[in-house]
């Protein structure tokens, strides 16, 4: 009884708060699985005495689920983000109301690592990645590179730092390792210039990385490369990358400039052993075998994808699989580049092509939002 009335007078106390409304919508014939819902800050002031501390966001069923409130970079809240499953053509409804935030796991995280040569490393409970800074143009390694590596992982748990305080991440301990070769190549997901038929690599690895935010549902860092030459221009680039939880696709944001005109942009993934492409409208998916390995077979397979609505998907270029496309300078060209495993929830081509689709539709058709009082 004490129990039943406790439930019912937190029941009138949550239909008491001044709340906010929130449909959100999945208009397309495609399942929605931990899609990030994004609402603007501004939409969210409308809450009487709304703080970022305080603002709460509540299921159907009046539950606390987690929350983010995004910054990006500045003191100001900026947008708050959540996530939610939807079936094909499904409302689901939700409120924003202000109480005590609940202590939400991270399921995302990024951060520099002067330990390791400035590498800049980022993670969720699925994927992991690293990109290469200054310090290592001066190490005995001297690479010089844009390319993105994959840490290829089969556990929920965020591992970045374990792994660097090992130093041991070429062994798989039973959650993954690096079996991924980089060197002078995008990598995975990486962009370049592709002019007069080659790639323009930078003279530097990035210059600055901030980080924007840093979980519990998304991490985000803004880099900047030092200008370099494309075919006699110096052109500059900052990029910023972001990763939610739950998802094996990063959002790029790149924005090249310099005295150009248009200058056409390849973000892909370079070829190593590669079993098989695919392409469609705007993406490219690939599965070769693990390339940074001596037993390859023991260490499994590594898919890749990318997505670009509009590009030109180029399979097989100097080594490469890039979708290409031309931008202005200063216009900030959006890509999605991801990978998966095979031993850590990726078990074939046609469930990465299925993975791709489903990245392909949250970047291309999100789920519709609405909020009232």
């Amino acid at each position: 009884m004490k129990n039943t009335i406790l439930g019912i007078a937190a029941a009138l106390t949550v239909s008491c708060t001044p709340a906010l409304k929130v449909d959100v919508a999945n208009t397309t014939p495609i399942e929605r699985d931990d899609e990030t819902v994004e609402i603007a800050w501004s939409e969210v002031a409308a809450l009487e005495g709304v703080t970022p501390e305080n603002i709460l966001v509540l299921n159907d069923d009046n539950e606390q689920i987690p929350s983010q409130v995004l910054f990006r970079g500045t003191s100001e809240p900026q947008a708050l983000i959540f996530q939610t499953d939807a079936d094909p053509m499904e409302t689901k409804r939700f409120k924003l109301v202000t109480g005590t935030r609940e202590n939400y796991p991270a399921e995302a995280f990024g951060r520099a690592v002067p330990e390791r040569y400035d590498d800049y490393a980022w993670e969720n409970n699925k994927v992991a990645y690293r990109l290469y800074g200054p310090a290592l143009e001066s190490s005995p390694e001297k690479l010089i590179t844009p390319g993105i590596d994959v840490w290829v992982k089969s556990t929920g748990r965020l591992i970045i730092d374990e792994r660097y305080a090992t130093g041991d991440y070429h062994t798989n301990h039973g959650d993954g390792m690096d079996c991924y070769k980089v060197g002078v190549t995008l990598g995975s997901g990486a962009s370049v210039p592709f002019a007069g038929g080659k790639f323009w690599f930078m003279d530097h690895n990035y210059a600055t990385a901030r980080t924007l935010d840093n979980g519990p549902i998304r991490t985000s860092v803004e880099l900047t490369y030092a200008p370099f030459d494309v075919d006699g221009t110096p052109v500059s680039l900052t990029k910023i990358i972001s990763l939610d939880a739950n998802q094996r696709f990063n959002r790029m944001d790149n924005v090249y400039t310099g005295d150009f005109a248009e200058m056409p942009i390849a973000a892909g993934f370079v070829r190593h052993d590669v079993k098989r492409v695919m392409t469609g409208d705007g993406w490219m998916g690939m599965v070769e075998a693990a390339s940074d390995s001596k037993d390859p077979v023991r260490d499994g397979d590594i898919f890749l994808g990318v997505i670009l609505p509009d590009a030109e998907m180029l399979a097989d270029t100097l080594g490469h699989a890039v979708a290409v496309k031309s931008v202005k300078p200063g216009q900030t060209l959006t890509y999605y580049a991801g990978s998966g495993w095979s031993q850590g929830g990726v078990e074939d081509m046609g469930e990465w092509v299925e993975e791709i689709g489903t990245a392909q539709a949250a970047a291309v058709t999100p789920l519709q939002v609405t909020v009232r009082k």
